[in-house]
């Protein structure tokens, strides 16, 4: 009964070995493309950028700071739509061209570190979420700011 349940086990190990397969997945097949569209506050598109190293220049957020509401009086300057590929469905070709999705909005203040960052609702899907819950305030480190400015003014 013990040499049974050895050989079971030993061939339950071979062919759950023989079933695994390794997929050369570099990562960059689900990469979805980012765009920026950078308006004045008068709604004139002043510059668009598909570069996707500005633009995760532009959106790293990691020294961002949140804060619960912004200060009275600030004027905005810049309004910038972040737009992301639309999601590869099952039966599309990969290389075929997607159309963008608004994902978020960030409002840019006149002489101010702070933003506002608006998520579209639509990027969360099958659920209605107000708007106050899809919007959050940070205020930028100066140097932050700047190199935003500089990107947007290039």
């Amino acid at each position: 009964m013990k040499r049974i349940i050895t050989i079971l086990i030993a061939c339950m190990f071979i062919l759950t070995g023989c079933a695994f397969q390794t997929t050369n997945s570099t990562g960059d097949e689900v990469e979805k493309k980012s765009r920026i569209e950078i308006f004045s506050i008068q709604d004139e598109l002043l510059s668009t950028i598909d570069n996707e190293d500005t633009i995760n220049n532009l959106l790293n957020n990691n020294d961002w700071s949140e804060v619960n509401e912004l200060p009275e009086g600030l004027t905005p300057e810049y309004k910038l739509l972040v737009y992301q590929e639309k999601t590869l469905l099952a039966g599309q070709d990969p290389n075929e061209e997607r159309d963008y999705e608004l994902i978020e909005t960030i409002i840019i203040f006149e002489d101010s570190p702070y933003v506002i960052e608006v998520i579209s609702s639509e990027v969360v899907k099958n659920m209605i979420l107000p708007s106050d819950v899809l919007t959050f305030y940070y205020e930028l480190p100066d140097s932050t700011i700047e190199n935003i400015l500089n990107i947007i003014n290039s």
